[in-house]
């Protein structure tokens, strides 16, 4: 009874074809090959979508196949709309025959969809030359998928010259491969997929593409091959590293795609590369915040993190990071960061040294005496006007004293910040008077600047448009400026980005069939 409904339904889906091809004239395919293209693939996807096993599709997609043939010879060799309808056909096609072994196709039913194939291809199909087909025909022609001798050399990790694997990876577009190694993971062939994998990731033309990559790793992960983990991501940029996080995000545990992040991490701070080092950070500081790791333990792998940083500005990134997670709690480890950026013999320019000093003033609004110390090293970088208001607004200030129990963090820590600050000052006031250090300050400015900002600063009304509050507000610069620093090291590294040349997305090539994978 079921194989009667099969070929009634079969007789039903051949109909329905027919029917397609009448309502469209040989003139009005040529001129509506976009919306003949469109109701074939529904019609088809319908029928297919109805096949519980690979066979049932199979037959499905060779009689498609025949009345596309059909068609074609009314369409022009270069139409788009056909061309990638062709494609999803001839993907489609090949992701079914994986089920098969070399010898099925010397039996039937394949030996017959073999000739129907070859009859189609060579009748009409092959003057369109798609890329696709093409390479179907010729696996159809060679006995099905999985008969090259080198791809199971390379399957079974038997010892292959590297020139014949790499010919072997070239000789296919990088998405036959692909669609080899989701069937294999979906029959648990686990070795295999990897093998496979490995071999596509090093192969200079399949491994632009990162799925084989991504694969790789997170079985290394899983595997708990971990220095070979960090062997192999250490050549990845960051963009690349993105990608592969958020590829998996839908298939992975936070759990690994936390150990991913962390080793990619490591990676580009040891490395000192800023190209988007902020998006890496926010997505590791997300994982942390969706497993609810507890303070203690970020804070304890942020130190482990940057004790491998090579670049004084990868500070920032985790300043924003750790802020937006624990908030006050945090502050005490961003204030450490700076201090020990500050006291590290890592390369800072005046630019990024200027930032932290405000950075710290902004952590710390209402420590007057820190406040004061960022203020004083913020100008003697910078020598303008205004960075010159900033100390005389600060110092103009009352004193005041300083209470451990009201500050956000601990006395050890104020203590060696305040060390770290006030050993790159030009001189100390602690002990002048306001006039002094009005003096001492101006001797340090251009005779430019001052002549030509003499009014404005010897003009005592511009105090009175400030507040103590808004003083601290002013001095802090949002480490978020950063960005801008990492916006131009995303256009420097633009050029880098290898793997992303064109990727192929094998879901909107293929025509939306069942996922046969899960029912193996």
């Amino acid at each position: 009874m079921a194989e009667e409904g099969s070929v009634y339904e079969l007789e039903g889906f051949e109909k329905q074809l027919q029917s397609l091809l009448t309502r469209y004239s040989s003139d009005e395919l040529r001129g509506n090959s976009k919306l003949f293209c469109s109701d074939f693939c529904k019609l088809v996807e319908e029928y297919a979508s109805r096949g519980q096993v690979p066979l049932p599709q199979l037959r499905i997609l060779e009689i498609s196949l025949c009345y596309f043939a059909r068609a074609c010879t009314f369409f022009p060799s270069n139409c788009d709309h056909v061309l990638h309808t062709l494609s999803s056909l001839a993907l489609s096609l090949f992701e079914l025959l994986l089920f098969f072994d070399q010898k099925d196709f010397h039996q039937e039913p394949l030996k017959q969809f073999t000739l129907t194939f070859q009859e189609c291809h060579q009748l009409a199909l092959g003057r369109l030359q798609n890329v696709h087909l093409l390479q179907v025909e010729r696996l159809v022609r060679g006995g099905g998928p999985w008969a090259v001798p080198a791809l199971q050399a390379i399957l079974s990790e038997s010892n292959l010259p590297q020139s014949e694997v790499d010919g072997c990876i070239s000789s296919e577009m990088p998405v036959f491969f692909e669609l080899r190694v989701h069937y294999l993971l979906s029959c648990e062939r686990v070795s295999e997929a990897m093998a496979l994998a490995k071999c596509c990731a090093r192969n200079p033309t399949a491994g632009q593409h990162l799925f084989f990559l991504q694969v790789y790793l997170t079985w290394l992960f899983k595997t708990s091959q971990h220095d070979r983990l960090h062997k192999e991501v250490a050549e990845l940029n960051g963009k690349d590293a993105i990608h592969i996080i958020c590829s998996l995000e839908c298939e992975e545990k936070d759990e690994l795609l936390l150990a991913l992040s962390r080793a990619f991490l490591s990676q580009q701070l040891r490395k000192g590369d800023m190209y988007y080092l902020c998006d890496l950070v926010f997505i590791w500081s997300k994982l942390h915040s969706r497993l609810n790791t507890s303070k203690n333990a970020l804070l304890g792998e942020s130190r482990q993190l940057m004790l491998s940083a090579t670049n004084v500005n990868s500070i920032f990134p985790f300043i924003r990071a750790i802020l937006k997670v624990l908030g006050e709690d945090g502050i005490q480890f961003c204030v450490e960061l700076c201090a020990n950026a500050l006291g590290s013999c890592l390369p800072c320019d005046v630019i990024t040294k200027s930032l932290i000093y405000k950075t710290i003033a902004g952590l710390l609004p209402d420590d007057l005496e820190v406040c004061r110390a960022c203020a004083l090293l913020v100008f003697f970088l910078e020598r303008t006007v205004e960075a010159y208001k900033m100390v005389y607004l600060l110092y103009m200030h009352p004193d005041q004293e300083y209470h451990v129990e009201h500050s956000p963090i601990r006395n050890h820590v104020r203590f060696e910040t305040l060390q770290v600050l006030k050993k790159d000052l030009y001189f100390d006031p602690e002990f002048w008077n306001l006039i002094a250090l009005r003096t001492n300050c101006l001797k340090l400015m251009s005779e430019k600047v001052v002549s030509g900002a003499l009014e404005e600063i010897m003009e005592d009304k511009w105090i009175l448009s400030y507040c103590t509050k808004e003083v601290a507000s002013q001095l802090s610069t949002p480490v978020c400026q950063k960005g801008s620093k990492d916006t131009a090291a995303r256009k420097r590294n633009h050029k880098e980005d290898r793997h992303h040349k064109a990727d192929t997305d094998t879901a909107s090539k293929r025509l939306k069939l069942p996922s046969l994978r899960q029912r193996h």
